[in-house]
């Protein structure tokens, strides 16, 4: 299981190469037309040719001061996308669009900011408008593309279809890259099935079975693979932690009692501790709890990994944080499951350790990683509604390859 990949944020206007919008103006949504059939005989007279029809809505004065915030709360919100703190971007960009309703840059940023925090329906509803209120062609090319975002978990075939018409007015490598993913995942294989997930008699039974099947990989011949149970403050619950190599490689799974036996019911770390190259790594299971909900009992999991890498040739050291949860379904006279497995949160940094002078650094100068000290973080703020509906909607960082937004349990 992979759970420690980082993206780095991408606004949309790198993604479809604009780097800079056009100067404000006052909005280019176009006010719609009310129409009516009437009986020719009570219509009113035709306009005189010298005096023809005024139009239906006025362009409204926008103020110099108006505009200057509009600007500065559309730089602000650009601003904190690219830190990818979207809850601050968002509200930011709502407030430039409150400014001048119905422009259609604020509103495409919005888009892409509603659909990387996981709130996809204000996504899709920005989107629209944006793709309505904008005849740029890469504006709305842009706006597409957003759109095309938003639809990709819901609706994949829809979503192709707003990149290709994005590449129709503007092509970009980005978004073929998108495009061809969409195949690609759809061509892709399931997840990989869980090991020993057949219920035996005990959960001793199930710690044999998870050794028997890492012996078959396993590099050091003429000794068993070992394999640990961890009891946990939930009745039915246990852990199991069992070796994958010889060289320090391990798996953590949780196994759960159901009528027919015990079996595992979720993945929950890999952990690698070869003891040298100044890698180390702990995972710790920081709570488990049973409670109703909706009238469905669930177990709660939180998890955390710690990781640190000393890379003393160089003089740096890497550190990871990884928070995870685990949402199991615990129905009485049923074997329990685990809808909901992933990360919460993750930060990364890497700086120099500190223990060598310059001049020790002078002959692998050129192997130092520039720009120190990197930082990367993420979080996810996950809700589970009593109807059991997730919403998961993002807080810091990029979060792709998660299916961000609404769904359901059960």
């Amino acid at each position: 299981m992979t759970r420690t990949t980082v993206v780095l944020a991408t606004l949309w206007i790198a993604a479809c190469g604009k780097s800079k919008a056009p100067p404000p103006t006052g909005g280019s949504a176009t006010a719609p037309t009310a129409t009516a059939t009437v009986d020719a005989a009570a219509a009113a007279p035709a306009a005189k040719p010298d005096k023809p029809d005024k139009p239906a809505v006025k362009p409204t004065k926008i103020s110099k001061a108006t505009r200057a915030e509009y600007k500065r709360r559309l730089q602000a919100g650009r601003t904190l996308a690219k830190a990818t703190k979207w809850p601050e971007a968002i509200a930011e960009l709502e407030a430039a669009l409150a400014l001048l309703p119905g422009d259609d840059r604020a509103l495409a940023e919005l888009s892409f900011a509603y659909m990387a925090s996981g709130d996809l329906a204000k996504a899709r509803k920005a989107g629209r408008a944006a793709v309505g209120a904008t005849t740029d062609p890469k504006l709305k090319a842009a706006a597409l593309y957003n759109l095309g975002r938003a639809e990709e978990t819901a609706a994949p075939d829809r979503a192709a279809a707003l990149y290709r018409e994005s590449l129709a007015l503007r092509p970009n490598a980005t978004v073929e890259k998108r495009l061809a993913g969409l195949a690609t995942a759809a061509a892709a294989p399931g997840p990989a099935p869980l090991p020993c997930a057949a219920p035996v008699a005990t959960a001793d039974e199930v710690c044999a079975c998870l050794s028997a099947t890492a012996a078959k990989d396993f590099d050091e011949a003429g000794r068993t693979p070992e394999c640990k149970l961890s009891a946990t403050t939930v009745d039915g619950f246990q852990t199991a932690e069992y070796e994958m190599s010889a060289i320090g490689e391990a798996s953590v799974v949780l196994i759960g009692r159901g009528p027919a036996g015990w079996a595992v019911i979720a993945d929950l770390a890999y952990v690698y501790n070869p003891g040298a190259f100044g890698i180390s790594e702990e995972f710790t299971v920081e709570s488990i709890r049973a409670e109703d909900l909706g009238g469905k009992r669930i177990v709660r999991v939180e998890t955390s990994k710690a990781r640190q890498d000393s890379d003393m040739g160089v003089d740096e050291v890497e550190t990871e944080s990884t928070q995870g949860l685990v949402v199991c379904l615990a129905p009485a006279g049923a074997a329990p499951s685990c809808p909901l497995n992933l990360d919460v949160a993750y930060s990364y940094r890497r700086e120099r350790l500190g223990l060598a002078e310059g001049d020790d650094l002078a002959d692998v100068a050129d192997l130092q990683t520039s720009g120190l000290p990197i930082v990367v973080e993420r979080k996810l703020n996950v809700t589970l509604a009593p109807d059991g509906t997730v919403s998961l909607r993002a807080e810091r960082g990029r979060w792709d390859g998660v299916p961000l937004g609404d769904r359901k349990l059960w």
